[in-house]
């Protein structure tokens, strides 16, 4: 439950653990699966407002209280302010991870992560968590978060697996975040962590907790943090607990109001840019390296599919590597212009540009106009 689908959760009955071909779900004693048919259509809005405000309020109180000054972290993040002003309560992928970027490297605290998890609590996630809070015990709040995550903005998959009397969620990038990957994964399960230990009003015992990186040179805080020895370099990130702990009430449970709840997150789901497809990942891939953007077979490396096969799936979809690219661009190129003061040629570098005069002629072909002459008019 992070600033890290399913019906309710229905429970495969027993069998041999194997790979089930749906998105690659490991089936024990039994799973939860998601529920197909939330998956989002296409949307083209690459710089799309997905990340809840509430997350990067959370970043930004943090590192004040580590000493540093928010309106430092907007200038070196070269975000605008005002973004937090959102009417809709949501700021863009892009600006949360440059303002995540800039606090990790001006910030002297390595463990980022993990003191930002512990601030996610049930409020933060908005309607989810409210949503949560009113379950009727924690299995019944888990399932919910396992179907509606999305409206989160994560760049995790998530999966809920039985095995025998213990209960594992697991968590794997849907993308590189390549130096956020370890911050975001400290975030998402101590997160998590804090909001189950809340939820049950208790220490959790017999926890069990594994991150997919190398154990760090703090790696002792974590076992502070989740009184238990901390596994490192496991196949995905992962935390498990007896599965005596789904059938705890909830003090606060309130069917009406997750029902409630479940309209909103529904309307959520169908206004956000959020399915799962690998058009959207290669997207997501892209917008996370902007001025860095990888040839069609470092994407595809990245992607975990061949070249050929990611050239022949975005063919079938109409388009082509170089086509999603340019509309990134595009779409990036958009927002700097209208949400920075970023001279031209600083922002034909951020798009991958080495020459300010390809950037001109690229935007133009995009959008008939310069892109001097779109600042002036946006």
């Amino acid at each position: 439950m992070h600033p890290i689908g399913l019906q309710v959760g229905t429970f495969v009955p027993v069998r041999p653990c194997r790979v089930l071909p749906n998105r690659g779900i490991v089936a024990g004693s039994g799973h939860i699966r998601p529920d197909n048919k939330n998956a989002m259509k296409p949307s083209l809005n690459f710089s799309a407002e997905l990340v809840p405000v509430a997350y990067a309020a959370a970043l930004l109180d943090l590192v004040e209280a580590l000493g540093l000054p928010r309106a430092q972290l907007f200038a070196e993040a070269r975000v605008r302010p005002e973004v937090l002003g959102n009417p809709q309560g949501r700021l863009s992928f892009i600006d949360f991870t440059q303002l995540t970027s800039s606090a990790l490297r001006l910030c002297d605290e390595p463990a980022l992560g993990l003191l930002l998890g512990q601030r996610l609590n049930v409020s933060t996630h908005g309607i989810l968590g409210y949503a949560v809070l009113s379950s009727a015990n924690l299995g019944k709040a888990i399932q919910f978060a396992l179907k509606y995550y999305r409206v989160l903005g994560l760049t995790f998959e998530l999966e809920l697996v039985e095995q025998g009397e213990r209960i594992e969620l697991r968590a794997s990038e849907t993308m590189p975040l390549g130096p956020l990957s370890r911050f975001a994964a400290e975030g998402l399960l101590t997160s998590f962590y804090t909001i189950a230990r809340f939820l049950v009003g208790e220490r959790l015992q017999a926890l069990e907790v594994g991150f997919s990186h190398a154990a760090p040179h703090y790696a002792e805080r974590y076992e502070r943090l989740f009184g238990v020895p901390v596994a490192f370099e496991q196949p995905y990130h992962r935390i498990s607990m007896p599965i005596s702990y789904l059938e705890r009430p909830m003090a606060l449970a309130n069917p009406a109001t997750v029902q409630m709840c479940e309209q909103q997150c529904e309307a959520l789901l169908a206004s956000l840019d959020v399915q799962d497809g690998l058009l959207t990942r290669v997207r997501r891939l892209l917008l996370a390296r902007p001025g860095d953007f990888p040839d069609l077979a470092s994407a595809a490396e990245a992607l975990h599919t061949s070249g050929r096969s990611l050239r022949r799936h975005l063919s079938n979809m109409g388009t082509s590597y170089q086509q999603v690219l340019d509309e990134v661009r595009k779409s990036l190129a958009l927002q700097y212009l209208t949400t920075t003061h970023l001279p031209l040629y600083e922002i034909a570098y951020l798009l991958g540009f080495s020459d300010p005069s390809n950037f001109r002629r690229a935007f133009k072909k995009w959008t008939g106009k310069l892109p001097s002459d779109y600042r002036v008019e946006e």
